[in-house]
């Protein structure tokens, strides 16, 4: 399957044949991406890294040529997934276990992911829910690298020349009313921070606004940073110093991240990680890898996260990782009823 990266600014499709790399663990691992391109003779590169910088999985997708285009359309309704494994009792387990390490003051906030495996019959399975989610636009960077699916409503970082544009959502909910009230608040002001905190080192901030985001069925609070780049410094550098926000790890970082690792059923591998696309002259989009699924020769499995601190509540919780699955659950034509959620 071609790579593929749809924004406001266009499509973007790579045309094969195609040179898969490794970029490698570690935080070196953007920046060798980048140097991997630039020893290609290639201009542009998509690109798919991992959550945890010890996991080795980054994938790096230098295609012969770039063209400016959508993925042709495919039929609707030819997939039809079926769930195999919902994920909940795992999550409410790993619910109750993060919320006694916030309670015992391990950590002030841990984002918790819900794994849910799905099994897709068919080799087409992965064009056609590119094609649905690329019609249905539900947000903002629909994509498709090596195998990983998805529709994000989150801008981590865009460079183009010196400018430079991050937008943080944390905070969700079905109801505008509902991003309202100390616990959003504490939350998105954690992910707010650990994002303009890691940009500074990188970028001369010229501003920083409050928004909200609204896609479907959700609405997000969101803050938008703008700046220049100090010395020239590339995407991938700026990835480096971005990656991973509170928004999606976690305050403190490194004991969130642990945490996670603890916690969480299986690796999230490239979920929640930086996916997009990159040029020879550092410049490029890259959103976090939410609203997404990893497609592998048995299935799909998807993934659905959501900030938990002091105060949050298991059933609300669990019900914004509902919400936040629709957008794939449909794209395989999966009804929101057809699974067990309590």
């Amino acid at each position: 399957m071609n790579p593929v990266w749809i924004d406001d600014e266009g499509p973007l499709a790579g045309s094969p044949p195609h040179v898969a790399v490794s970029p490698g663990a570690g935080a070196g691992r953007y920046r060798a991406a980048l140097d991997s391109l630039r020893s290609s003779g290639s201009e542009v590169a998509f690109a798919s890294f991992t959550f945890d910088a010890q996991d080795g999985s980054s994938v790096v997708i230098i295609p012969s040529s770039v063209t400016e285009s959508a993925p042709d359309p495919v039929t609707p309704g030819e997939v039809s997934g079926h769930i195999i494994d919902d994920g909940v009792d795992s999550w409410r387990r790993g619910f109750r276990m993060a919320m006694d390490a916030i309670a015992a003051g391990q950590v002030e906030k841990v984002v918790l992911a819900r794994q849910v495996r799905v099994e897709v019959p068919g080799r087409e399975a992965g064009p056609w829910v590119l094609s649905h989610l690329a019609v249905n636009r539900r947000a903002d960077h629909v994509f498709a690298i090596a195998g990983l699916i998805g529709a994000s409503p989150e801008l981590l970082v865009r460079r183009a020349g010196s400018e430079v544009t991050s937008v943080v959502l944390a905070g969700t909910s079905s109801d505008p009313d509902g991003l309202k009230g100390p616990k959003i608040e504490e939350e998105h002001r954690l992910a707010a921070e650990s994002a303009r905190r890691g940009l500074e080192t990188v970028i001369e901030i010229r501003d920083i606004d409050e928004m909200t985001v609204t896609h479907g069925q959700l609405t997000h609070r969101g803050t938008r940073i703008r700046g220049v780049t100090r010395h020239g410094e590339p995407v991938t550098d700026l990835l480096a110093a971005l990656h991973p926000t509170a928004a999606v790890a976690g305050t403190p970082t490194s004991r969130a991240i642990d945490l996670i690792r603890r916690i969480e059923p299986r690796p999230r591998a490239r979920y929640a990680g930086p996916v997009g696309w990159f040029d020879s002259d550092g410049n490029g989009a890259f959103a976090v890898a939410l609203r997404c699924g990893q497609l592998d020769a048995g299935g799909m499995t998807l993934y659905a996260g959501g900030g938990l601190v002091g105060g949050s509540v298991e059933a609300l919780e669990l019900a914004e990782t509902e919400l936040k699955l629709r957008t794939m659950l449909e794209a395989l034509g999966i009804e929101a009823t057809d699974h067990p959620s309590s």
